[in-house]
């Protein structure tokens, strides 16, 4: 089934803008509620439509070629066209629904179309919660001033005593042995003479010869 946009359309000329087309859901509640129906809309989704058209959520783009379904009105009579394709670039408003749904409105001729999309699920981060135990105050710095503790003198122990040298006082003995030693040395020294016969008495040196 072709469908001719410039003559089936919702609206009576194309829409200049995303108010208009709010302006002529407006105008004709019947005919754009049975459009959405038609193209796979629920109320709600709907619903969420109209108030994106007035909160500015309406992006002007160039519409893509295919679509899951385009509604149109002929004589009054509004229907829809399963996997509609348009074979010539054609500008428009593109509205994203929370629920995967994307509403297209082509500008030539003001009329619902929809393509529907799988909703990836938001991922679920697990949150673990821990009692939270704030940490002990740091206790400030305490300065302690120290005195030294004064210290007894101690003189350094005296070395010990060196063991004085035993001295033996000199032993002059020997010198009574020079009287004798030297009156033998004399006694040697001297010229040897023949002592008197013992009748004449002995010499100086208590010799004499019998």
């Amino acid at each position: 089934m072709i469908v001719n946009l410039y003559v089936d359309h919702l609206m009576a000329s194309p829409p200049s803008s995303a108010e208009e087309v709010w302006n002529a859901t407006k105008e004709h509640p019947r005919a754009f509620k049975e459009a959405a129906r038609k193209i796979g809309l629920t109320p709600a989704e709907y619903q969420e439509f109209r108030n994106d058209l007035l909160d500015g959520k309406a992006v002007y783009v160039r519409l893509p070629a295919h679509m899951d379904a385009m509604a149109g009105d002929r004589n009054g009579s509004i229907y829809a066209v399963k996997n509609a394709y348009m074979p010539h670039p054609v500008m428009g408003w593109k509205v994203s629904l929370s629920t995967g749904a994307v509403v297209y409105v082509p500008q030539t001729c003001g009329n619902l179309a929809m393509s529907r999309f799988a909703v990836k699920p938001a991922k679920h981060v697990p949150v673990v919660y821990h009692h939270y135990t704030p940490p002990a105050p740091t206790p400030a710095p305490v300065v302690v001033n120290v005195e030294p503790t004064p210290v007894a003198y101690v003189p350094p122990p005296a070395p010990p005593p060196v063991a004085a040298a035993a001295v033996t006082p000199p032993n002059y003995g020997w010198l009574w042995g020079i009287p004798v030693l030297g009156g033998l040395i004399y006694v040697v020294t001297q010229p040897h003479s023949t002592p008197p016969p013992c009748s004449q008495g002995s010499n100086e040196y208590n010799v004499c010869s019998k």
